[in-house]
């Protein structure tokens, strides 16, 4: 059932959850809902445009969305997220603005026991204690901005495409502007407009943006360096550390344990 055929039936209730599978690149059409949404990966890794803003949302990050907010998401890798509808009749459901946070153990387990509710062990009071509680850690929790990664650019789609698929490929700025038919100029020059990075700090955001679901396994920081092309645990750990502020393991430790 489509998530708006879902808020209409259930306008006397105040929340209502869907969970989605998204494969990997498919692209959602801009739509709105009438109901606030959270948008919570259990896995993958989704990126969701609103009006002029991108947002990266990661299997440990959320994104609150505000009722009648037109958005789309792009699911980067195959990825499963829960949406979770909030009425905004309901005065727990006051918040209005635009969120992106780290989710800690707490809250996704929280979430978690929302889509599990049913009204035989739930009444609703205890159901608004929980909305509340819901509604405190996401205003307590972190923001969590993430560079967006997905192109605009035909050009720069093709390589995405490649190095999501292969994220240790070798390939310079001059073997890419080879294969995707252009100059090593024009894709600085694009990179520039559409990143205001370099061609190489884009690349290399890709790559420690989807360490993250590897940080989730038990691998070695050092598997994880070599997974993604880095020739050494080294070089992995101080790139990660500019753009997170903090090492893989402390950031492992801290969301991912």
């Amino acid at each position: 059932m489509l998530a708006n055929d879902l808020i209409t039936l259930s306008a006397d209730k105040q929340f209502v959850t869907k969970t989605m599978h998204l494969p990997a690149n498919y692209i959602e059409s801009f739509h709105s809902h009438s109901w606030h949404q959270i948008i919570f990966p259990l896995n993958g890794l989704l990126q969701t445009n609103i009006d002029n803003k991108n947002f990266v949302v990661p299997h440990n990050g959320l994104l609150f969305v505000p009722a009648n907010t037109v958005h789309r998401s792009i699911a980067i890798s195959n990825s499963k997220f829960l949406a979770l509808y909030l009425n905004p009749s309901f005065t727990v459901n006051d918040r209005e603005k635009l969120k992106s946070c780290l989710v800690s153990s707490f809250l996704k387990e929280l979430i978690v026991l929302l889509f599990n509710v049913n009204s035989t062990t739930y009444d609703e009071q205890m159901i608004t204690n929980l909305l509340q509680v819901l509604h405190n850690q996401i205003e307590l929790a972190g923001n969590y901005d993430i560079p967006i990664l997905i192109p605009d650019d035909r050009r720069l789609k093709s390589i995405f495409k490649r190095l999501t698929n292969q994220p240790d490929l070798q390939l310079t700025l001059a073997d890419w502007a080879v294969t995707v038919g252009a100059s090593q100029r024009t894709l600085t020059r694009i990179c520039a407009k559409e990143f205001n990075q370099s061609f190489s700090l884009w690349r290399q955001s890709i790559r420690l943006v989807f360490s993250l679901e590897l940080l989730a396994k038990k691998m070695s920081i050092l598997e994880v360096a070599l997974h993604l092309g880095y020739k050494s645990d080294a070089a992995y750990i101080y790139a990660f550390k500019r753009l997170f502020q903090q090492t893989p393991s402390k950031y492992r430790k801290n969301h991912l344990s």
